[in-house]
């Protein structure tokens, strides 16, 4: 049965005004801008006095800072020295320590920063609560999200799955990659992600790699898992973008991927639109030193550039083909952000995705459109 053109414009048009305060609600915290302000020693809660004291024993506070506005309302971020080393701090505004990192001091006889700075591998993961479903505003892990990127001779298709899996006392959401080269399969890994309840930060548990050469399986390049012996997860992507700041990614024998956050107010073009308040982020190996790419991250949307590889299309794959357009309670405008948006409709639970395709049965075209699902519990 085919949708009438009349039928569809009143559906949108109720739509398109009971979502309002909705989109203005997620256009609201996009546009949410970091503020902070410097705290005297004097003024600090007993509890953060004791997170300093557990964080860098010996060492003297520096300066003091608290985050007011932003995506951690009430974190501190403390820069302590001890030796003639330098350190940051991040302290919950429950007096948690998240992270300490080593940071190269400013000095006067070393211009160029040639003293070597540290990267974070130590994430306290035995005082985090992991999730499997969810993500940050710049990676996503809801099942069916889906990024395409493509260059002259390779394509990737990113896609998160309905799928969870154990690693250690965690459990991961799975996310499979597929890599084509001239058009052959050359890879597909299945990949293990949680986030971090309280603070957003996205870790990777490890991946599962089949390497392929003329359609047969040859190999396992970098598999990996945090639960095999001297491994641990590292952080995909922090909830809080800070530049400059640098971490381990993977941490293990066979992989130790580190990334730095080298900008964080990118604007880039690619084939399936131009993207605004990105970060980028440099990706170098502990294994080896001559390894370095650069990937380029959209808030609401993910990986938009990997090298060569450019976004072409993203939104949601369809477990199962396209749906019959009966099922569909609600079809409307995409937002003026990328985002995933809910409803229920006679007790059926709906998820909203952007998307390129208008659903098979619907004549006409929209400018933009989302696409839905039921899910599936």
């Amino acid at each position: 049965m085919k949708l009438e053109l009349s039928f569809i414009h009143t559906v949108l048009t109720i739509v398109a005004l009971s979502t309002v305060p909705v989109v203005m609600c997620l256009a609201s915290r996009a546009g949410e801008q970091e503020r902070k302000i410097t705290v005297k020693r004097s003024e600090l809660p007993a509890t953060i006095e004791r997170a300093i004291a557990k964080a860098v024993s010996g060492g003297q506070v520096v300066k003091i800072e608290k985050e007011v506005e932003g995506e951690d309302p009430g974190q501190y971020d403390v820069v302590m020295s001890s030796g003639e080393k330098l350190y940051e701090v991040e302290i919950s505004p429950e007096g948690e320590v998240i992270e300490v990192k080593e940071v190269a001091a400013d000095d006067d006889d070393d211009p160029d920063g040639a003293q070597a700075r540290k990267w974070t591998d130590s994430f306290y993961l035995d005082e985090r609560t992991f999730s499997a479903a969810g993500g940050n505003r710049f990676f996503s892990l809801e099942p069916g999200h889906q990024l395409v990127l493509e260059s002259e001779d390779e394509k990737v298709v990113i896609t998160v799955l309905d799928q969870t899996r154990m690693i250690g006392r965690v459990e991961t959401r799975v996310i499979e990659e597929r890599e084509e080269k001239d058009g052959e399969l050359a890879e597909v890994s299945r990949n293990f992600f949680a986030i971090c309840k309280k603070h957003g930060d996205v870790f990777y548990f490890g991946e599962e790699v089949d390497d392929y050469k003329d359609g047969k399986i040859v190999g396992h390049g970098g598999a990996w898992r945090a639960d095999e012996a001297d491994s641990k997860a590292g952080i995909i992507m922090p909830g809080t973008i800070l530049l400059g700041a640098r971490h381990y990614q993977e941490i293990s024998p066979k992989a130790m991927d580190r990334a730095e956050i080298v900008a964080d107010d990118v604007t880039m073009k690619t084939p399936a639109g131009t993207f605004e308040n990105c970060i980028r982020v440099e990706e170098t190996s502990g294994l080896d030193p001559d390894e370095k790419c650069y990937k380029t991250y959209a808030p609401g949307v993910g990986l938009i550039q990997d090298e060569d590889l450019l976004l072409v299309r993203y939104g949601c794959e369809w477990s199962s083909g396209e749906p019959d357009v009966n099922s569909i309670p609600v079809l409307m405008e995409t937002p003026s952000i990328p985002s995933s948006l809910f409803w229920l409709d006679s007790n059926v639970p709906v998820i909203a995705c952007p998307g390129p395709a208008v659903p098979s049965g619907v004549s006409g075209s929209l400018p933009l459109t989302v696409r839905l699902r039921t899910l599936r519990r």
